[in-house]
């Protein structure tokens, strides 16, 4: 099989990231205020280009308020027709990226109709599309957002140039993990699906061996979670792991007595996941498997006396995502680990759809299941999932909430989200660091 040199691959092409800000969102009816171009060349910047439009019609306030480009800031700029050609001459043929090219890229080729152009017929890329295939789990992925997580400077977002320049700095990160994840085609960069995810990470026995394995277990530091499978896709273990870095000797142990042929390595957060992950398909294992790694959980977490959280009393708990600012909220009054284990919100974006979920719940519980709790939990694990369910972890903290509390308490009870969601301790740093 010939070799790829993927930065090789991914540093000869082209690119052109784009940045439209308009009037308003109809094709037709609107018209565009400022373009900010930047081309990026070996995985560089390498020029840019900007212009404010007149748009020979008024600008809405909430636009002047959103992009801060007032009435009087346009009116002596050129119109687009004077500035079309420097433009489409400055896009070339490179790649077209912007961060939502549903957007910008019709607005754009709407304008070329109107002036009796030809429309673009460059490939495209989506940088918030990418984002949604690099990390299947966000919640919210605008530019503001991913400047954010990636340590992006974005000072000036809705303008046209900064907006561009953003995108044209993330492009370049996400260049770089695709080059890490080893990409082999072009194409891959415009259908990334369940391929280059930087919360996992996807071995075949055909071209990987236990080694390879391990060597990355022993440079993680956060929580994981191995799903191994041998053929047919038959689940042969899944095996949490809270410091992999420190229990690597008991994981190759596991994938030595398995004949496996796919294996995922996933970051976990929070680690009593893992914990759920392993019960949904204790059963699928082997006999001397599951009591391996079951004994070997219990070494290390399960603990004895009046320490323990016992699911009997749970009704919620709320815990920190690996992404910054999300949470995930657990439902003990019915807790089935295979499908409604969890629940994801960007806080504070979602509160109170959040709240609403809670109460949704409570509702569930008090109406139709008469105030009886229900999980799935093996009652072998049990045990062990209230061991590391207790309140105080080193390294991880869980928020409870009570039922009573939610139904008669609705402001405390959105502020204390609120705050537990401000406190999170991402030490990971996900996504810049990244499996």
């Amino acid at each position: 099989m010939e070799l790829v040199d993927s930065n090789k691959l991914l540093s000869d092409l082209d690119f052109c990231v784009i940045d439209l800000e308009t009037t308003g969102g109809n094709h037709q009816k609107d018209r565009i205020i400022e373009i900010g171009m930047v081309k990026v060349r070996n995985k560089k910047i390498s020029d840019t280009k900007s212009f404010l439009i007149n748009p020979m019609m008024p600008i809405p306030d909430f636009i002047q308020k959103l992009t801060n480009i007032s009435q009087s800031d346009v009116k002596d700029c050129q119109q687009i027709e004077e500035l079309i050609d420097t433009i489409l001459e400055f896009i070339g043929e490179d790649i077209i990226v912007a961060h939502n090219t549903s957007f910008d890229v019709p607005f754009l080729n709407s304008v070329l109709t109107r002036l009796k152009k030809a429309p673009l017929t460059n490939k495209v890329i989506c940088t918030n599309v990418m984002t949604k295939h690099l990390i299947p789990e966000i919640l919210n992925s605008n530019l503001n957002y991913m400047s954010r997580l990636f340590n992006i400077d974005h000072s000036k977002a809705h303008r046209a140039e900064d907006d561009a320049m953003a995108t044209a700095k993330l492009l370049i990160i996400f260049l770089d993990i695709f080059i890490e994840k080893g990409i082999r085609k072009i194409n891959q960069l415009y259908y990334p699906r369940n391929k280059f995810e930087l919360d996992r990470v996807h071995f075949e026995k055909k071209t990987s061996s236990t080694n390879d394995v391990i060597e990355l277990i022993k440079r993680t530091e956060n929580s994981i979670l191995l799903t191994i499978k041998g053929e047919r896709g038959l689940i042969l273990a899944v095996l949490p792991m809270k410091e992999p870095h420190l229990e690597w000797e008991f994981a190759k142990e596991i994938l030595e007595s398995l004949e496996w042929e796919l294996l995922t390595i996933k970051l976990l957060k929070p680690f009593i996941e893992g914990i759920f992950q392993f019960n949904n398909h204790f059963l699928k294992y082997s006999e001397d498997i599951r009591e391996k790694i079951l004994s070997y959980l219990n070494n290390k977490y399960l603990i004895s006396g009046e320490n323990k959280v016992l699911l009997e009393n749970l009704d919620f708990i709320i815990s920190h995502h690996l992404i910054a600012d999300q949470v995930l909220v657990y439902s003990f009054l019915h807790l089935n680990t295979n499908s409604n284990t969890r629940s994801l919100f960007k806080i504070p974006a979602q509160k109170k759809k959040l709240y609403q979920y809670l109460l949704g719940q409570i509702n569930r519980f008090e109406t139709n299941q008469k105030g009886r709790r229900k999980h799935m939990i093996h009652a072998e694990i049990v045990p062990l999932a209230q061991s590391i369910l207790r309140e105080k972890l080193e390294t991880e903290r869980h928020l409870y909430l009570d039922r009573k509390d939610i139904k008669n308490d609705k402001d405390g009870v959105l502020s204390l989200i609120e705050r537990f969601a401000a406190e999170d301790r991402n030490s990971f740093n996900f996504p810049t660091k990244h499996l």
